[in-house]
C-alpha cells in the first residue's frame, strides 16, 4: 500500500511526484501511455508565463508567478533546457494600448516584476521583423522558454531516483473504498492500493473524478501549431493581445531554435487533438497582425494540443468534497506549465509531511552529441564507437544517445523523440526512422513489429500474413 498515488503523467503529475519525494511518504504514479508527456505535456507550447494575464486573486496568477520564479534553480538542479527570453505583447489600435496598460496594472497586481510599455521603436529593436500595424508592446522581462518534454522527463527521473514507482499502461476503471485506504483497478485488472489519489490526470480528469463519485464539470480548447525550421526569426514570444478566448496567436522560438505559429482556439465538449484544414491558413493569417512576413520554405509540419477548462475558468486543486481518498488538481489550462513547480510545492506541503533528510535533488539529462565541442565530441566517441553513428541526421542525434534514451524508458518512437528531437527536423523521420525501430527492438529484445509510434496500436510494421484476411 502506497500512501499516496498520483493518477497521470504529464508535467503536473511528474512535478507533484518528486515534490512528494521530497518528504517521509511512499509514493506511485500510474499513468495510461507507455510513458510520461503523452498528453497535454507533450504538445505544448513551452512557455515560461510572466504572470500579468491571470485574473487578480485567482489560482493561475498565484501560482504563475510563483511558478516562473523557480525555473532558473530547476534548471540548474534538473538539467533542463530553459532560456529566460521575455516576452512582448503588442498592440496595433488605440483600444488595444488602452488593453495594454490593464494588463500592466493587472501584471503589478499579481506580483509580476520587470514589466513595462515599450514604445514602438524599442518592439523594433527586439524584433526588427515585427508588422508595421505594432504600436508599442507590453515587454515582460521574467518570460521565458522551456523544452516541456525535457521538463517533465527531468521531473520524472528525479522522482523515480529519490523512490516513487511508476506504473504505465494503467487506465483507471473502478475504485472502491477500502477503510482508510482505497483500491484502484485498471481496465486489464492491475491494482493500486494507496490512502490518498491526486488526479492529475489532465483530458482525463473528468473521467477519473467519475470514478470517485464526483462530477467534474469541465470543457477543452484545442489549439493547433505550425512548426517551422530553425532559425527562428524571433528571440522570445511574441503575443497578440489577449481575447476572452486566450492570449492569442503568437510567433515563438523554441528551446531548439525551432519556431512556431499559434496556436487557434476551438472550444469543444469533448476531446479532439484532429487538425482541421483551415487551421493553417487561420494562423498564417492571424499571425500577419504581428509581422511583416513569414517564410513558408521554414515550414515543417502542423500538430494540435488540448487544454482543459474548469466550469470556473480556474485550476480547481483541493481535496475532493466526495470522496476523502481523491486530491484533485484539475481544469491546468494555460498557464498551467509555467505553475507545474509552484502547484507540486503547495500540493506536497498541504499534507504536512516530515521532510527527508536525504532527497537529491540533481538529476542529469541525456548528453547531447549535437551540444558538444569538436574535442567533446571526439572523446565521446573514442569512449563509445556508438556517438559516431549519427541516426537523425537533422538533428544529429547518435545511437548512443538513442540507447541512453531507452535505458531512461523510452519505450515507443515518440518516446525517443521527444527526448532526443530524432524525426522533429525538416525530414520529419524520413531518414531516420528505420534506424529507430531497429535500435528500439534490439535494445527492448521485442520484435520489429511490436514497436508503435505512441499509443497501444500505432505500429508501423506489420508481417505480410497479417496484412489479409482470410
Amino acid at each position: 500500500m502506497y500512501d499516496f498515488c498520483v493518477i497521470g503523467g504529464g508535467v503536473i503529475g511528474c512535478a507533484i511526484a518528486r515534490e512528494l519525494s521530497k518528504y517521509e511518504s511512499s509514493v506511485v504514479l500510474v499513468e495510461k501511455e507507455m510513458d510520461v508527456c503523452a498528453g497535454t505535456s507533450g504538445a505544448n507550447s513551452g512557455i515560461v508565463h510572466g504572470g500579468f494575464d491571470a485574473p487578480v486573486g485567482s489560482l493561475m496568477a498565484k501560482f504563475n508567478v510563483e511558478g516562473a520564479s523557480l525555473f532558473d534553480e530547476l534548471s540548474r538542479d534538473l538539467d533542463f533546457s530553459y532560456k529566460k527570453t521575455g516576452s512582448m505583447v503588442i498592440s496595433t489600435s488605440d483600444e488595444e494600448s488602452a488593453q495594454l496598460e490593464v494588463l500592466l496594472c493587472r501584471g503589478k497586481q499579481n506580483g509580476v516584476k520587470s514589466l513595462r510599455i515599450i514604445s514602438r521603436s524599442e518592439v523594433i529593436e527586439k524584433f526588427p521583423g515585427v508588422s508595421e500595424k505594432v504600436k508599442q508592446a507590453l515587454y515582460v522581462e521574467n518570460s521565458g522558454i522551456v523544452n516541456p518534454f525535457e521538463l517533465t522527463y527531468a521531473f520524472k527521473e528525479n522522482a523515480e531516483a529519490n523512490g516513487v514507482k511508476f506504473i504505465f499502461d494503467f487506465f483507471a476503471s473502478e475504485f472502491k473504498e477500502n477503510g482508510e485506504s482505497g483500491l484502484l483497478t485498471s481496465a486489464d485488472g492491475k491494482t493500486v492500493e494507496a490512502k490518498c489519489f491526486i488526479n492529475a490526470a489532465g483530458v482525463g480528469s473528468g473521467s477519473v473524478s467519475k470514478l470517485f463519485g464526483e462530477e467534474a464539470k469541465l470543457t477543452y480548447r484545442k489549439g493547433e501549431y505550425i512548426l517551422f525550421d530553425h532559425p527562428s526569426p524571433v528571440a522570445m514570444p511574441i503575443f497578440q493581445t489577449p481575447s476572452e478566448k486566450g492570449k492569442g496567436v503568437l510567433i515563438c522560438p523554441t528551446t531548439s531554435d525551432n519556431w512556431f505559429v499559434g496556436p487557434t482556439a476551438i472550444n469543444m465538449d469533448e476531446p479532439s487533438s484532429r487538425i482541421r484544414r483551415s487551421a493553417e491558413d487561420e494562423l498564417l493569417e492571424a499571425v500577419k497582425k504581428s509581422v511583416s512576413s513569414i517564410s513558408l520554405d521554414k515550414k515543417i509540419t502542423s500538430f494540435a494540443g488540448i487544454r482543459t477548462l474548469s466550469k470556473s475558468g480556474d485550476f480547481v486543486i483541493g481535496k475532493s468534497k466526495a470522496s476523502k481518498y481523491l486530491y484533485n488538481v484539475i481544469g491546468i489550462c494555460s498557464p498551467g506549465l509555467s505553475s507545474a513547480p509552484a502547484i507540486a510545492k503547495y500540493v506536497a506541503e498541504s499534507f504536512n509531511l516530515n521532510r527527508r533528510t536525504d532527497f537529491n535533488p540533481i538529476r542529469t539529462g541525456i548528453v547531447k552529441f549535437s551540444h558538444l565541442t569538436s574535442e567533446g565530441k571526439k572523446l565521446a566517441i573514442e569512449k563509445n564507437k556508438k556517438y559516431g553513428n549519427i541516426v537523425c541526421r537533422c538533428e544529429v542525434v547518435s545511437e548512443a544517445e538513442i540507447i541512453e534514451a531507452i535505458r531512461r524508458g523510452a519505450r515507443n518512437v515518440d518516446g525517443i523523440k521527444k527526448r532526443l528531437r530524432t524525426g522533429m527536423g525538416r525530414c520529419q523521420g524520413g531518414f531516420c526512422l528505420p534506424r529507430i525501430i531497429e535500435i528500439l527492438s534490439r535494445e527492448l529484445d521485442v520484435s520489429p513489429e511490436s514497436i508503435v509510434r505512441k499509443e497501444r496500436g500505432s505500429n508501423y510494421l506489420f508481417k505480410p500474413e497479417a496484412m489479409y484476411e482470410d
